[in-house]
């Protein structure tokens, strides 16, 4: 009997360990002035390419929802959605265990709906209405130049720039945040180029999930989502790899602005030896060869060698700074939002450098000062 009862004793415990290990977590609101009668819950899966839905209320007559749900406590956070049986855009979430996630929305719920208690669903919050908006008015856009033929040159250079503005806005906040889920998010949103197919392979690079991966590395050692990441930039490795394989004796050009807005091309410098060198002034390793990159730069350049300098940056304003500070005495060149740049030149992590010869053939190149001038002596 005895036994019995230690065995009971140990079963309730090992029952009690099992349900502590996980917490109450709360997601609820209230969305007043639509037509909305409905909210739905759904996780969206590990690999980021499916949803599941988990459960849906009907709004009550104050217009409020609640959800409770238990979440592992060491679990790291995931992105939950909630949608609606309508048109209107689902709004995701990033959840932590334990979170009391509030939402409050009046009229649009998509455009106007605002988060508390969650720190990186407000920053997704911040980027949806900033990214949407311009997404709304590319399909408005889109609307007018079907219906007329008269000045549909003009409303597709409208949409064009409305376009590549949100673009932009996506990778500042991708830079500006990386060490989020939110980034994460924001990075994968592709709903630009599909009203703007020119703006494919811009703005978001690999670069910037390189540098993502590790913020989130920092932030989420243990989150799913790293591994996806990885994946993609295993898989721009792997041609980067196959094109070190082949002996190009020609390179893409590129045209650039520097930070008074004048451009520059690559091929402006044929014959001369030029370091094609991709940077960030957020790493310091970059600033560090920028030093002594100068010393080589005053020592050849009257003998025929030139940098182009191409900043990965997703700030505008902090590249200029660095720039400024460092008083570099070559074109420094944005290319933030370029994505299309770094996948010519299969850019798969900062600092990176090739050496153009005269005869224009170019080639990977170290960037240890020692090693680099021997490149650009045999060169010149």
């Amino acid at each position: 009997m005895k036994r019995l009862i230690l065995a009971l004793v140990a079963i309730a415990a090992m029952l009690t360990s099992c349900a502590t290990n996980e917490v109450k977590t709360t997601i609820e609101g209230r969305f007043v002035g639509n037509r909305v009668d409905s909210v739905f819950l759904e996780q969206v899966s590990d690999m980021y390419d499916a949803v599941n839905r988990l459960s849906g209320v009907a709004l009550a007559s104050d217009s409020s929802f609640k959800f409770e749900f238990k979440m592992a406590k060491d679990s790291s956070p995931r992105f939950f959605r909630l949608t609606f049986d309508s048109t209107i855009r689902p709004i995701t979430l990033v959840v932590k265990p334990g979170d009391n996630i509030y939402l409050d929305s009046a009229g649009d719920i998509f455009l106007n709906y605002e988060v508390q208690n969650s720190e990186e669903s407000k920053l997704i919050e911040v980027f949806n209405k900033e990214y949407f908006a311009s997404v709304d008015r590319l399909a408005h856009l889109s609307e007018q130049i079907a219906k007329r033929e008269q000045g549909a040159q003009a409303l597709s250079m409208q949409a064009y720039a409305a376009a590549k503005g949100a673009m932009q806005a996506q990778v500042r906040f991708v830079g500006s945040h990386q060490n989020t889920l939110a980034a994460f998010y924001a990075a994968r949103q592709h709903v630009v180029e599909e009203y703007v197919p020119q703006l494919e392979g811009k703005g978001i690079s690999l670069p910037h999930i390189q540098a993502l991966k590790e913020g989130l590395e920092q932030s989420y050692p243990d989150s799913p989502f790293i591994a996806l990441l990885e994946r993609d930039i295993t898989e721009a490795q792997a041609l980067v790899d196959l094109a070190d394989k082949v002996v190009e004796t020609s390179y893409p050009d590129i045209t650039l602005e520097d930070m008074y807005k004048k451009q520059h091309s690559l091929s402006s410098y044929d014959g001369k030896v030029v370091l094609l060198y991709f940077w960030s002034a957020e790493l310091a390793i970059c600033n560090n060869i920028n030093a002594e990159l100068k010393t080589l730069y005053e020592k050849y350049h009257d003998q025929g060698f030139e940098v182009f300098q191409v900043s990965a940056d997703a700030e505008r304003a902090l590249w200029i700074e660095a720039v400024r500070a460092q008083q570099l005495p070559w074109p420094s060149l944005f290319a933030g939002d370029e994505g299309r740049v770094f996948t010519l030149y299969s850019v798969a992590q900062l600092p990176t450098a090739y050496i153009i010869s005269r005869d224009g053939t170019l080639t990977n190149c170290p960037l240890a000062s020692s090693e680099l001038e021997l490149e650009i002596k045999k060169r010149l």
